[in-house]
């Protein structure tokens, strides 16, 4: 089946920058803030000088041959979604975003847990959006169960798979028993995520080396995102920040490994343009979006299912460059054959989230993954050419064949504007996506989670906010 296909690196170039990223884990290292995950890959054999861990060209290759090269990807009942590895993109909103824009707004706000609720319901609702993600953290929520409490108010409100993660060491084996809570098998059927990022340049946190370990042990699947950023974090060069993005990564698949040999880990990336003028972290110039499309072609190298924040933007209204930037991004992605795509709905350097967005983001995805789809061949084309060329006085629209095949065929978008001009004034689209933000949190009703199942994700959520000395707010 003839489909588009997107390729950067030749296999030379890839097994180049994968030495310049040995050379980089071997003689430069890797610093562990923690010290007792920095005590595991020394008493497994590792260097430590300087305060920094050596990995071997061995520990890596070792370490690439055990993880998974599928991972299969199910819902909150068990139902199979996708098998990440397959390059068919699973597009979700981008997470954690720590402002929403109202419409008519100029100014984000705080979001609160109703916000998160109403997102969550409007996700479950477009067809686009195969997974959710723990996309808003509610500002009235307690620091210490921010993390958690997002997870459970997408259990609760969606059966969509999850992109999440943590933002304590002690908070995350807790999520994951929200996880089994819901259902005993998550480790053999998974139905989330969680990402976990190193700091550039060659640096990981203790809360995130720590969930690292635990998401092996655990066996939950990790998104190892490396977020360099050109020109602050990272070399200014295209081919500088991938170095460095390619090494940050394989060190963390390599602690995966070590801890538990066969641990779900995907190949994942945030690379940011560090503005020269403004200081401004930007995903979506071209040399960020070349970083993401290059460690594609890196991790496909050693069969290692892939992720990247792509179908996002960076403007600060939902305007011509949101939708600019997240059309081309969201292509890109389909069309390279990402597995799991973040970022619709997102505005303003990752930081804020819009339900307007969210709205015509979904029709933006699947436009993308239309395109990715490409097209079968026809076997019937030349009979059908000439029997209307030569019997139906050149008219397809009413053949048999047209009505047969134009539902599988075309993708017709409901946002888009392609109707011929009438006489009223039609409203602008975001007019229209507001319109049917509200008509959707009116009208669809989600899967919401009930019986012992709830009962169960309720008394994990009690332990959570016990922590802090209150009961769980109604949500």
């Amino acid at each position: 089946m003839p489909r588009p296909a997107l390729t950067l690196l030749s296999r030379d170039e890839v097994e180049e920058l994968h030495s310049k990223a040995l050379s980089l884990l071997e003689k430069v290292g890797v610093f562990f803030e923690d010290k007792g995950v920095e005590r595991l890959l020394t008493q497994n054999g590792l260097e430590l000088r300087n305060g920094r861990v050596l990995f071997t060209e061995s520990c890596i290759k070792e370490a690439l041959s055990k993880a998974p090269k599928r991972i299969p990807l199910y819902d909150r009942e068990g139902r199979p979604v996708s098998v990440l590895g397959e390059g068919r993109t699973v597009f979700n909103p981008g997470s954690a975003a720590i402002k929403i824009l109202d419409f008519g707004a100029s100014e984000p706000r705080n979001p609160t847990l109703k916000d998160l609720r109403d997102l969550v319901i409007l996700v479950d609702a477009l067809k686009g959006f195969k997974a959710q993600s723990t996309a808003l953290v509610p500002s009235e929520v307690p620091n210490e169960v921010k993390d958690a409490e997002r997870l459970y108010v997408v259990l609760k409100y969606s059966a969509k798979p999850i992109v999440t993660g943590a933002f304590t060491v002690e908070n995350l084996p807790l999520m994951v028993e929200m996880l089994k809570a819901v259902r005993e098998d998550y480790r053999t059927r998974p139905f989330a995520i969680f990402d976990v990022c190193p700091t550039p340049p060659l640096n990981w946190s203790r809360v995130t080396s720590r969930n690292l370990v635990d998401l092996a042990r655990l066996g939950v699947p990790a998104e190892i995102i490396s977020m360099p950023g050109l020109g602050g974090t990272s070399p200014v060069t295209v081919y500088g920040a991938l170095v460095q993005h390619h090494a940050e990564v394989l060190s963390g698949i390599a602690l995966s490994q070590i801890v538990s040999p066969g641990a779900p880990v995907i190949y994942g990336g945030s690379p940011t343009l560090i503005h020269p003028y403004y200081g401004t972290a930007v995903i979506t110039s071209p040399e960020s979006v070349l970083v993401t499309l290059a460690y594609r072609d890196l991790a496909r190298h050693f069969s290692l299912p892939v992720h990247g924040y792509l179908g996002l933007s960076d403007s600060k209204a939902v305007d011509y460059q949101a939708g600019a930037e997240a059309a081309y991004t969201a292509v890109l992605a389909a069309v390279a054959g990402f597995d799991v795509a973040s970022g619709p709905g997102m505005l303003e350097f990752e930081s804020v989230q819009s339900l307007e967005k969210l709205v015509l983001d979904n029709e933006v995805c699947m436009l993308a993954d239309r395109i990715a789809r490409g097209f079968s061949p026809d076997a019937e084309v030349v009979e059908v050419i000439r029997e209307v060329v030569l019997e139906k006085r050149g008219n397809f629209l009413a053949h048999k064949h047209t009505r047969s095949r134009y539902r599988e065929e075309l993708h017709l978008p409901k946002v888009w504007d392609v109707a011929s001009r009438g006489k009223e004034a039609k409203q602008s689209l975001l007019h229209w996506a507001h319109e049917e933000v509200l008509r959707t949190l009116r009208e669809h009703a989600p899967p919401i989670l009930d019986g012992d199942r709830l009962a169960r994700l309720n008394s994990v959520r009690k332990v959570l906010w016990e922590r802090v000395g209150q009961r769980p707010p109604d949500v």
